[in-house]
């Protein structure tokens, strides 16, 4: 999927959101809902937005993802 708005929810309401913002300096995975907070590369991001990089795999409800940047 293209990252095309500023703002990309991602996630199953209820269970667990995330977003992923475009910022002047890259895109930043941040926490939205849920008990759990998102994996990247298999490690808990926390509370705090988390800058993603090329490659990096997210976890989110169960379901993995792999961030590219065109």
């Amino acid at each position: 999927m293209d990252l095309k708005k500023a703002l990309t929810s991602l996630g199953k309401p209820g269970v667990q959101v995330a977003s992923i913002s475009k910022r002047p300096d890259g895109y930043i995975l941040s926490h939205v809902e849920g008990d759990a907070t998102p994996k990247v590369n298999d490690q808990d991001v926390g509370p705090s937005p988390y800058t993603l990089n090329d490659g990096d795999v997210i976890e989110l409800a169960g379901i993995k993802i792999q961030f590219q940047y065109k």
